[in-house]
C-alpha cells in the first residue's frame, strides 16, 4: 500500500468541487493510502484517483485535502 500525501490549498478554491469529511471519505481496503498534506494523518483509502478528481476532502485536524 502506497501512502499519497495530498495537497492542502487557501480556503477558497476554484470550480465546482464536493467537500467531504475523511470519516465520508472511500474506504478501498486494497487501494493507495491519502494522507493530510498538513497532519499526515489518514484521509481516504481508494484504488483509482480518478475517485477525487472533483472531491476535496476535510481532515480532522481542520486542513482541506485535495490532489
Amino acid at each position: 500500500m502506497l501512502a499519497v500525501p495530498m495537497r492542502t490549498f487557501p480556503g477558497l478554491f476554484v470550480g465546482r468541487r464536493t467537500v467531504l469529511r475523511a470519516e465520508e471519505a472511500p474506504r478501498d481496503l486494497s487501494g493507495n493510502r491519502y494522507v493530510c498534506g498538513a497532519c499526515e494523518d489518514e484521509l481516504a483509502l481508494a484504488s483509482d484517483p480518478e475517485v477525487f478528481r472533483d472531491v476535496v476532502v476535510r481532515c480532522r485536524c481542520g486542513e482541506f485535502n485535495q490532489l
